[in-house]
């Protein structure tokens, strides 16, 4: 696995733990293909991460389907940081927008996806399952 990092409100997030977050626990987990981090755009100094999650080809989600795929997402990966990196937690109770992740669904092979080859994903692109993580 690649070894880079986002950084948000102090706390490091790796590749590795938005694909336990994305997986672990998650009922939906099947509807995923892959994902890649990013910093928000925009020019806050403090930038908070995006996680761009690519669906399975074929899935096609409702608004409320894709709401409730996000939230888990979210949780999961918030709860997966907040097991792991002990700066998540102080960071959290500093500021709780450092909860605030973002993650952005996206079809198969659609937006930040839509030049990766495949079956295996980029550099800055991870499947959870091609990455070994489930």
């Amino acid at each position: 696995m690649p070894r880079f990092h986002h950084r948000a409100q102090g706390a490091t997030i790796t590749p590795q733990d938005v694909a336990y977050g994305l997986s672990e626990g998650n009922p939906l987990a099947g509807l995923i293909d892959g994902f890649c981090l990013a910093p928000a755009a925009g020019g806050d100094l403090e930038a908070r991460p995006v996680i761009h999650v690519q669906l399975r080809r074929g899935v096609t989600l409702s608004a409320v389907e894709g709401d409730r795929l996000a939230k888990s997402c979210q949780y999961g990966i918030i709860r997966q940081l907040a097991a792991v990196r002990r700066d998540f937690g102080p960071s959290a109770e500093e500021d709780p927008s450092a909860q605030e992740i973002a993650i952005r669904l996206h079809a198969h092979g659609a937006g930040p996806f839509a030049d990766a080859p495949d079956p295996a994903p980029g550099p800055d692109r991870h499947s959870p399952l091609r990455d070994g993580a489930v």
